[in-house]
């Protein structure tokens, strides 16, 4: 799925999306899209959004799972 970032500077297509906490920040959870395998030297991970609470985060992944559910074959924009 393509998703375009929250700060809206970065288009990726990403093959998985996981909620992380994030220290030192005034928001306090991420969403972390991975896009391709991750190898010895690189991570592969971009933040695609930053939240508040873990709750606002798992919103956010909840309406991605809606649009992959719903077979949208768009760009997803992080809110």
């Amino acid at each position: 799925m393509w998703v375009r970032t929250q700060c809206k500077k970065q288009l990726v297509k990403i093959i998985r999306i996981t909620i992380e906490r994030n220290i030192g920040s005034k928001n306090k959870a991420a969403l972390v899209g991975q896009f391709a395998d991750s190898s010895l030297f690189q991570s592969n991970q971009v933040v695609l959004g930053e939240y508040k609470t873990k709750e606002d985060a798992l919103a956010e992944l909840t309406s991605i799972q809606d649009a992959i559910a719903k077979g949208e074959n768009h760009v997803y924009q992080i809110q």
